[in-house]
């Protein structure tokens, strides 16, 4: 991945084809990418959704081409690794709907 940083930062910035993919998906409001270590070479990127269904019906719906997208990415050398680090939930309706089992 050596020298691919800006490529990285292209696939995932505001209007970039990570977003894009996102933008079918009901309740996505935006993407931001952070470069953590330039030495490590890793990137924080965090999508942001207007409710935690939204974001649970895109991961069953879109589960192919999403894995078609992490294959891609892999296959072109810009991402080595990733981790799902989790998913936060901030309590707004207040229906208790929103709440998640641990």
């Amino acid at each position: 991945m050596d020298g691919r940083q800006s490529d990285v930062e292209v696939v995932f910035k505001p209007d970039g084809i990570w977003a894009e993919f996102l933008r079918h998906a009901p309740g996505y409001i935006g993407t931001e990418v952070e470069c953590e270590s330039q030495v490590e070479r890793r990137y924080r990127v965090r999508d942001f959704w207007s409710w935690h269904r939204y974001f649970e019906l895109f991961r069953d719906r879109f589960a192919a081409e999403y894995v078609k997208f992490e294959r891609l990415m892999a296959a072109d050398g810009l991402v080595e690794r990733e981790e799902f680090v989790g998913a936060y939930y901030e309590k707004e309706r207040g229906d208790g709907d929103e709440l998640v089992p641990g």
